[in-house]
């Protein structure tokens, strides 16, 4: 119900209509941990041989592109059949994601600009290049280490003549969570209590290892090599995962052939089920805005806990937006989000921006927010009350200002659906004084410069 309510959230905020530049938009299907490539059976826009025509994927939603990424991150509206692709990153939690995608249409006088959501299917394929084996990897108790990691937990399938390597993914990818992998060091000559089946209180077991950070091999060396996984932070779930990604090429031109991204589970024992998020008890799930001002959004009015996973990766999702006004990332005020990470609350990079009409009584809303942890779970809803103080001024005040988006070398107008600027007592007196900038170009009106910057 928590991925449809996204979903639904993300399609209202980026719903296709009638005389839109998108035609298409079907979604691509893809086998977990694999990729796909888009074509214009899946997205086609429209595209006019008398305007230029961008699509951008936005990177700032954290609800979208959650075991995948589409690349590149900007391509033309009529992008070539191998061009576009999405790579999935081989998670088993998710069996659907979305990407979002911003298209622009440029012409000489002003932008069009629609937002859309790509819908991705994933699949299971029992073809694939690596396979779980029959044993599985476990850690008998916290702190402890799993068996080691060989061909009975992996199997990978490479023909005799072909060049298999296998690679510890990093960066994106939050796995392992719980752990690290290691390499066991003089296991053999390990003494005392270092030998002994359980872990001494509620302490680390001094184990010989060494941590494994960055990994390439063979995939023979990798099977034989005796790797194995080390937990670390208790209490946690019952399950973490290592991100592998298997590649296949040829041996004389060392062309990539084939590959496939697989998270090896590894099975806790003595761990507790995942716990889904909680709002946090201290905060005050109220909000309080000036009129017309954009308002940050903070841990103080928001924010939730989860048992097992850091607070930092956090995830919150924008079920029910506000009435009037809307979420926004400081980053691009301009235009709504609906989710951000706990990261941007605490750094006070999330704000609300009220509606630009004017009114002489207080305004009160209700957002309704999900906070997602590591593993996908959501908390109950948890809904913030948003109270807009009505202005006591009678100065001229901008109500509402969404910027230009025009490519180098272009000129936009500065229209009321830009700009906008209230007074309560006399509006046809109030008169603007450009005071700074631009830094790039320059500012016009009725075709006199006012400020120009080199």
């Amino acid at each position: 119900m928590a991925a449809v309510s996204a979903l639904s959230l993300l399609l209202a905020l980026a719903g296709v209509c009638s005389g839109s530049l998108v035609v298409v938009n079907s979604g691509v299907e893809v086998t977990r941990g694999r990729s796909v490539f888009v074509t214009k059976k899946e997205l086609k826009i429209s595209v006019d041989a008398t305007a230029d025509c961008k699509v951008e994927v936005v990177m700032n939603e954290p609800v979208t592109q959650r075991v995948g990424r589409l690349t590149p991150q900007v391509f033309d509206c009529s992008f070539l059949e191998d061009e576009v692709k999405y790579v999935h990153d081989g998670s088993p939690l998710l069996d659907e994601d979305t990407v979002m995608l911003r298209v622009y249409r440029f012409t000489s006088r002003d932008t069009r600009v629609e937002t859309l959501v790509l819908p991705v299917r994933v699949v299971d394929s029992g073809s694939g290049v690596v396979q779980l084996g029959s044993a599985p990897l476990v850690v008998p108790l916290f702190y402890g280490l799993s068996n080691a990691i060989d061909a009975s937990v992996l199997e990978i399938r490479a023909a005799a003549d072909l060049v298999c390597s296998v690679r510890l993914m990093t960066g994106d990818v939050s796995v392992p969570a719980l752990g690290q992998l290691v390499r066991e060091e003089d296991a053999t000559q390990r003494k005392g209590r270092e030998t002994a089946a359980l872990c001494p209180g509620n302490r680390p077991c001094l184990h010989s290892t060494r941590e494994v950070r960055f990994l390439k091999s063979s995939c023979q060396d990798f099977l034989s090599s005796g790797l194995k996984y080390q937990h670390l932070r208790p209490p946690s779930p019952e399950i973490d995962y290592i991100p592998l990604r298997v590649e296949l090429r040829e041996r004389c031109s060392r062309a990539l052939l084939d590959a496939d991204s697989v998270w090896l589970p590894v099975l806790i024992h003595g761990a507790l089920p995942n716990q889904a998020p909680a709002a946090a008890f201290m905060a005050s799930f109220i909000l309080e805005a000036d009129q017309f001002i954009l308002t940050p959004l903070t841990t103080a009015a928001l924010d939730a806990t989860d048992p097992e996973t850091p607070q930092e990766k956090l995830i919150f999702n924008v079920t029910v937006p506000p009435a009037a006004g809307y979420v926004t990332h400081l980053d691009d005020h301009t235009k709504p989000i609906s989710s951000f990470t706990w990261r941007d609350l605490h750094g006070m990079k999330v704000a609300y921006q009220p509606p630009s009409s004017s009114q002489s009584q207080r305004r009160n809303y209700q957002v309704e927010f999900q906070a997602i942890d590591g593993s996908y779970m959501t908390s109950p809803p948890i809904s913030v009350h948003i109270s807009i103080r009505a202005a006591e001024t009678n100065a001229p005040r901008v109500s509402w200002n969404m910027g230009l988006d025009l490519l180098e070398g272009q000129s936009r107008p500065i229209t009321w659906e830009e700009l906008q600027i209230v007074d309560n007592d006399n509006i046809n007196a109030v008169s603007l004084v450009a005071v700074d900038g631009p830094l790039h170009g320059r500012l016009t009106v009725r075709g006199t410069a006012k400020i120009t910057t080199c």
